[in-house]
């Protein structure tokens, strides 16, 4: 199974006369082409068969900037229609804080009436707009969709935009209430053991974790996050992968011990550095590939493949970047790293040298390690005193026996 992921395009259809744009997917722009236009671009992947036709397309918020409604309207379309065109069986999206008119520019009591209003019906493309599915998602702040082989907790971590008083108003950060996390808790166990037989993925817009530092102070996650981790994490609700945006900060994480679910924060697909200058990540989009069920289990185990936009030339094929997700990532990975570490230098030490492909076949394993695993798995060999490491890019190439 696959899943194609995208978030934060902050499009817009209105040029601010001498501001830089917040976007690089201008709708009111003279031309558009796929070196400039990163949603063109993606067309053209797809156009020229060089990213898999997907099972799921997946937004994770914010199609336009500052709830632009032509350019939600345009994205929304667009997004459709590539999915049309190419036969991507599934498109779902989720609240951005970008998405709701919680500042009251274009109505002035209704932050998501044209939200709901949107055609084909949003955030599930694939629903009726009377469907049960769409109906909880706005009026339970979640919704819980299935396909063959997948399942989807969407969450609204903007439902409460637009309410609090004025000292904390709720649009600042994102949220997941009690009560809600009781109403997923009880059609979780309704769903029983279930659960287990397909993959479950989590989406919501805000982040989990904040990513504060001497020149940013980041109070924008979303509160409630560390009791819907702990939900998540209860091995009788089987294993989770978690997708958000927000913050525009690739990474890809395990949120806890042994069942926790891994978390894929997106970079942004599309927004500028505008008022994000301490950003160091580029626009990328991922595509997510799971490894097939087991023994009638669905684990959370697979790969990530990141693409990432360079200006005038477009998505660049997959290599690493100087910032956001490398080329190639794992995730799955829930073993000891220094008895990887010594099953390496074994191997290393009796056959002298070992390539990353070689190793790739003898430890299976390693390809759903996460990046910080892999780094701290190539500075334990470098610092082993057994074992010389040649990196090429941000991934071991070969280890020689020293």
């Amino acid at each position: 199974m696959k899943i194609l992921v995208a978030a934060d395009l902050h499009a817009v259809t209105r040029r601010l006369a001498d501001r830089p744009l917040p976007s690089l997917i201008e709708f009111s722009a003279a031309s558009r082409s796929a070196t400039l236009d990163p949603l063109l671009g993606l067309r053209g992947l797809f156009e020229n068969g060089k990213v898999e036709v997907p099972d799921l397309l997946i937004c994770a918020g914010d199609l336009a900037d500052k709830a632009d409604p032509n350019a939600i309207r345009s994205v929304w379309r667009e997004l459709t229609q590539i999915c049309r065109d190419y036969k991507v069986p599934g498109l779902h999206a989720t609240c951005g804080n970008h998405d709701l008119d919680s500042r009251n520019i274009e109505n002035k009591f209704d932050p998501k009436g044209f939200l709901r209003a949107l055609d084909p019906p949003f955030p599930l493309a694939n629903e009726n707009r009377d469907s049960l599915q769409q109906l909880s998602y706005w009026a339970d702040n979640f919704a819980i969709t299935e396909g063959d082989d997948w399942r989807l907790l969407n969450i609204n971590s903007c439902a409460y935009h637009g309410y609090g008083d004025k000292s904390s108003p709720e649009l600042e950060h994102g949220r997941v209430s009690d009560f809600t996390l009781s109403n997923i808790r009880r059609a979780l166990e309704k769903i029983g053991p279930d659960v287990q037989k397909k993959f479950n993925i989590c989406l919501f817009h805000h982040h989990l974790r904040e990513i504060s530092s001497d020149s940013f102070s980041d109070r924008s996650k979303m509160e409630g996050a560390e009791n819907l981790t702990a939900l998540l994490s209860e091995a009788q609700f089987g294993e989770w992968l978690v997708i958000h945006g927000h913050r525009h900060r690739a990474g890809i994480y395990c949120a806890g011990g042994s069942t926790s679910p891994f978390v894929l924060s997106c970079a942004s697909f599309s927004a500028t550095s505008v008022g994000d200058e301490h950003n160091p990540c580029q626009n990328q989009f991922y595509m997510v590939d799971f490894e097939p069920p087991r023994n009638g289990k669905c684990r959370i185990k697979g790969g990530i493949t990141a693409w990432t936009w360079v200006p005038t030339y477009g998505w660049r094929e997959p290599s690493n970047s100087p910032a956001g997700l490398p080329k190639r990532s794992g995730f799955g990975f829930r073993g000891d790293i220094h008895d990887l570490v010594e099953r390496f230098e074994k191997e290393v030490v009796e056959k002298g040298r070992v390539t990353w492909s070689d190793a790739e076949q003898l430890f299976p394993e390693v390809r759903f390690c996460l990046p910080s695993e892999l780094k701290n798995l190539q500075d334990l060999l470098t610092s082993g005193g057994k074992v010389n490491v040649s990196i090429e890019g941000m991934q071991i190439r070969e280890m020689v026996r020293k």
